[in-house]
């Protein structure tokens, strides 16, 4: 929605400018000379930029799209690999852990009362 925006008004001022320019002009680039109106040089300026921004869009979405198959056919690939390895997993028997030797557990002594607490006989 902003794309258009930005290009209907600036499209608009374009087509605007051509209609309003139409005596032919000499134009020329290096020894090239030919005769053309300004408005019409405008237009073609415009849609061959608009060509080569879509080519350019193109050849970036092509690169995207490989990038995506790739990464699809891997993912398919890793949910295989991740369904076999669950099947393996649910055909084998549970493994049996050993108990492990726990040491005893140290417990303090309750306290004592009174005079008992301190003798030193």
């Amino acid at each position: 929605m902003i794309r258009l925006i930005i290009v209907v008004p600036f499209l608009l001022a374009l087509v605007v400018f051509s209609a309003s320019n139409q005596d032919p002009l000499d134009m020329w680039m290096l020894t090239y000379s030919w005769k053309c109106s300004l408005g019409v040089l405008a237009l073609s300026v415009g849609a061959l930029s608009f060509l080569l921004g879509a080519f350019c869009f193109w050849v970036v979405e092509f690169r995207q799209g490989r990038r995506a198959r790739r990464a699809e056919q891997q993912v398919r690939d890793l949910e295989a690999q991740l369904a076999q390895m669950r099947a393996i997993l649910a055909n084998r028997a549970p493994p049996v852990v050993p108990a492990a030797d726990v040491p005893p557990v140290v417990t303090s002594q309750p306290h004592l009362a009174g005079s008992e607490e301190h003798s030193n006989v």
